[in-house]
């Protein structure tokens, strides 16, 4: 483990011949916290000019590129000597450790599977070819090594392309002619003669990964670089991918091979054709969802991985430490930060005790004065004691001011506060906070607005109230000394814990209601927003409500429900439950849910709330298609439809 900034290194996944790869952990403020990848690169390419000029230009291109099948960058810095990307941590594996457990196991990769993955790389690939600078220049942006390395698949079933590190860039690349660039298994012809490329050089790259998927073997792979080199410069597609997999389509066998021509002109001119061709072959192979059946397969062939990581990641969740220390602004900012993993409620601290001494031997000197000051102008009185009670209500009163104004929490051993509603809030202490008092319970510190606030009393220890005005205090925050201590007769007292008046007034017209449902709903009540369920809403008047609740995935309910003097009206609902819906289309198309994007087809949406909802697909150059559906609750609903160009 590792510190590196704000980051802590936790482990280190896998280095190369220019950086090191590490499964890093960021810390911010109020416990923030995300897993992500560290890529550094190595301390002896630090001083090496042009290849950081290379690195800083891959983490420019990366950062404009925002797919859900290529892994997003969220930093890029320096931290010391050393340069590093931080970017999306993958919980998976790459194809080639898939593979590698395929051979170990004598386990065929699915042909579907295989054609889902290779789809999704074509879809991001399509995507970074595509993009243009804020001028509307294409950027030609080329991968250069589509390998399986390069290709992650996440537990879940997602697939990624990650490592654009020696992509091309036209405004920044530095590579000249007859410079090799990528793993010589995975090049195209031309990238293998070292003559200039195109987008078409990735396509070619992913056949080569497709050919390895369906038969478990390498197409290209020779005794030595120099052999394996010219069978790249060949580009002869042996054995036929069917002779080795006889599950394979013939429909899939051509695509491939148009994916593998020697030839530029004759492959697909862009990966988006490639992505759709396979998208339609998919449609015929699997008729659920595919990420769905990977997430399957993943998880029956690392079991013991999943696991494993699992317990390590618990571990992980505990590694905390400080932020490093930063300008003076920020220091309070980054003190949270060391103690996020348990939070605790950070109660108020009396002043140093060398302080607080001085106040005695203060009122002492001020006691001795007034006595020497009594005798001399005041020789009517010669009762000491007189003179004693006056300096002993003096002091306690100083010392009260005193400690108030520091916000140190009362020594009363019971506080009550009456609210202008007319409820009673019984503390064992409290403080002002700005505009509020506060007070700490188990769950965490509990606060109160002044203005809300109509008396605080307090019950001192020698059993004595000791009452608040809040109508006084509460614009300046400050407790004037006459209204600190009153000193009240039996009878007072006796008044002062019975229970107020205004709660009971409050008790004799005012009822609450509480709501709840399932799953959730926003509580409105005669139109005034209440907030989220569970919801308790206090001191209502006694009357008629009229309650809705609304869901954005159900229609809105409405009720009317009676609220009587000083009872609970209670109000639940649940919401209708969910169905799936599975959704085919020939050939391929995006799938949208009452106007929200879904995916492509085939498609499977886990939870559909019940009740009517719009479904429609549409492809470019295609005519959509739109339904209506009912689906109900437990139920599983079908979706079919053959797309029809437009032109026809």
């Amino acid at each position: 483990m590792e510190r590196f900034g704000q980051y802590i290194l936790l482990d280190k996944v896998g280095s190369g011949g220019m950086a090191e790869l590490f499964k890093a952990k960021k810390i911010g403020i109020e416990g923030f916290e995300r897993v992500l990848a560290i890529k550094r690169i190595l301390p002896h390419l630090s001083s090496d000019e042009e290849f950081i000029d290379m690195f800083i230009a891959e983490a420019k291109l990366v950062a404009r590129l925002s797919h859900k099948n290529i892994t997003q960058v969220y930093d890029f810095g320096k931290i010391g000597q050393n340069y590093f990307i931080a970017m999306e941590y993958i919980r998976g594996k790459d194809l080639r450790g898939i593979l590698k457990r395929c051979r170990e196991r004598n386990i065929k990769f699915p042909v579907a599977l295989a054609v889902f993955i290779a789809k999704e790389v074509a879809s991001a690939l399509g995507y970074a070819h595509r993009q243009k600078d804020s001028s509307g220049k294409n950027l030609n942006i080329i991968h250069r090594d589509v390998s399986p390395q390069n290709i992650l698949i996440a537990y879940e079933g997602d697939a990624k392309v990650v490592d654009f590190g020696i992509a091309k860039a036209g405004a920044h690349s530095k590579t000249s002619t007859g410079v090799l660039k990528g793993k010589l298994s995975y090049m195209s012809p031309e990238q293998a003669w070292g003559k200039p490329i195109d987008h078409r050089s990735d396509i070619f790259a992913l056949g080569i990964v497709l050919y390895e998927l369906l038969t478990g073997e390498r197409l290209f792979k020779g005794d030595s670089e120099i052999n394996t080199l010219e069978k790249v410069r060949e580009a002869k597609v042996e054995p036929l991918p069917s002779v080795i997999n006889a599950d394979m389509p013939p429909e899939l066998e051509a695509k491939l091979l148009k994916a593998l021509a020697r030839e530029v002109t004759e492959r697909y001119q862009n990966a988006s054709e490639m992505e759709a061709d396979l998208g339609e072959i998919l449609f015929e192979l699997l008729h659920v969802d595919p990420a769905i059946s990977l997430k399957k397969f993943m998880h029956d062939l690392f079991r013991a991985e999943i696991e494993s990581e699992h317990k390590s990641e618990l571990v992980e969740d505990t590694v905390s430490i400080p932020l490093e220390q930063e300008p003076l602004a920020a220091q309070v900012m980054n003190k949270k930060v060391a103690t996020v993993r348990t939070p605790q409620p950070q109660r108020i601290k009396a002043a140093p005790a060398r302080k607080r001494k001085l106040y005695p031997y203060v009122i002492a000197a001020v006691a001795a004065c007034l006595i020497i000051a009594a005798f001399i102008f005041l020789p009517g009185r010669t009762d000491m004691s007189f003179y004693l009670n006056r300096l002993q209500n003096l002091s306690t009163k100083n010392l009260k001011f005193m400690e108030k104004k520091t916000d140190i929490p009362s020594s009363a051993e019971v506080v009550t506060i009456t609210m202008k509603n007319g409820n009673v809030l019984s503390w064992s202490s409290y403080f002002e906070e700005d505009n509020s008092y506060c007070t700490y319970k188990s769950s965490g510190k509990f606060c109160v607005q002044k203005s809300d606030v109509a008396e605080i009393k307090e019950i001192s220890e020698t059993g004595q109230p000791v009452a608040r005005r809040v109508s006084e205090t509460a614009k300046t925050g400050i407790l004037s000394e006459s209204t600190a201590v009153t000193t009240t007769s039996a009878a007072d007292e006796q008044k002062a814990q019975t229970p107020p008046e205004p709660k009971q007034a409050a008790e004799a017209t005012e009822g609450r209601l509480t709501v709840n449902a399932v799953p959730w709903a926003n509580v409105f009540v005669n139109g005034k927003d209440y907030g989220t369920t569970p919801k308790t809403i206090e001191a209502l008047k006694a009357g008629t409500y009229k309650v809705r609740l609304e869901n954005p995935n159900f229609p809105a309910w409405e009720t009317k429900v009676n609220v009587s003097k000083g009872e609970t009206a209670k109000v639940a609902y649940k919401f209708g439950g969910f169905g799936k819906l599975v959704v085919n289309a020939t050939p391929w198309g995006n799938v949208y849910l009452d106007g929200n994007p879904k995916g492509q087809t085939p498609l499977t949406i886990e939870k559909v709330p019940s009740g009517r909802h719009q479904i429609k697909i549409t492809r470019d150059s295609f005519s959509d298609v739109s339904k209506t559906i009912e689906m109900r609750e437990n139920s599983t609903e079908q979706v079919s439809v053959s797309l029809k160009k437009e032109d026809e």
